[in-house]
């Protein structure tokens, strides 16, 4: 019953704000203020899939006055682990800003997704095609140069027991490229509400979402920077670890 509560309530409010906004995002001339406004409209989408699984979030700053330290306009990128089908909505619900994201290509096909996705200014990625990967991780660069934070799952999939997996560097090389701030993100709990390959949904469970003290990439060399991604999963799994 969870999943279908958490289906229909997708159906709807996509049908929602394409009846009510779509038109008037495609006619917005500032395309900050246009870009802006469509990612807002997916604040209600992540907290309207998390309140039908009946779960609760809590929100847990390691640093919370080094976060607010960020300006609007900065490059940003959000690293996070990757637990479950949950995790975006769970980010763009109650993260303090509503991130676009790199997701796969095959999402490109859902409904809604592929006409929304865009204007958020997130990006589609083909992991089957190492050419257009390359060509996604530059338009990745570009949008977070621009100030629109991107959020990244740099294990490329879900977990399959809930743990950490190994982090790969595509996402790190967004941040690199654009000299962005991290901002480490450990997910706690999404895993419990669905796993991996499993349609049911759990419900009732008790999330965390821990923000990480800022990472700066300004503040390494070349050799240290080869090692970014095992820097941040340490801080990743630190908290993840940390707090129970």
């Amino acid at each position: 019953m969870t999943l279908i509560r958490v289906a229909v309530f997708g159906f709807l409010y996509f049908s929602k704000i394409t009846i009510l906004h779509k038109r008037r995002l495609e006619k917005m001339e500032d395309s900050r203020e246009k870009f802006l406004f469509g990612r807002s409209l997916f604040r209600g989408f992540g907290k309207g899939i998390i309140d039908r699984t009946g779960a609760k979030v809590e929100v847990i700053y390691e640093d919370e006055s080094d976060y607010k330290k960020l300006t609007s306009n900065e490059a940003v990128v959000l690293i996070s682990n990757h637990q479950s089908n949950m995790d975006i909505p769970a980010i763009q619900g109650y993260f303090p800003i509503v991130p676009g994201f790199l997701a796969k290509k095959e999402m490109e096909t859902w409904p809604f997704f592929g006409k929304w996705t865009p204007l958020t200014r997130s990006v589609f990625v083909d992991r089957k095609n190492p050419r257009e990967g390359i060509k996604a991780i530059r338009e990745a660069v570009k949008i977070v140069k621009e100030g629109y934070p991107i959020l990244v799952f740099p294990e490329g999939t879900r977990s399959e027991d809930g743990k950490l997996g190994e982090f790969k560097n595509g996402g790190f090389k967004i941040a690199v490229d654009a000299k962005a701030k991290i901002v480490p993100i450990t997910l706690k709990g999404t895993y419990d509400i669905q796993k991996k390959g499993c349609v049911k949904m759990y419900r009732n469970k008790k999330v965390k979402l821990i923000i990480g003290k800022v990472i700066d990439t300004n503040d390494y060399d070349k050799v240290e920077l080869k090692n970014i991604h095992n820097i941040v999963k340490n801080k990743i799994e630190e908290n993840f670890n940390k707090y129970q």
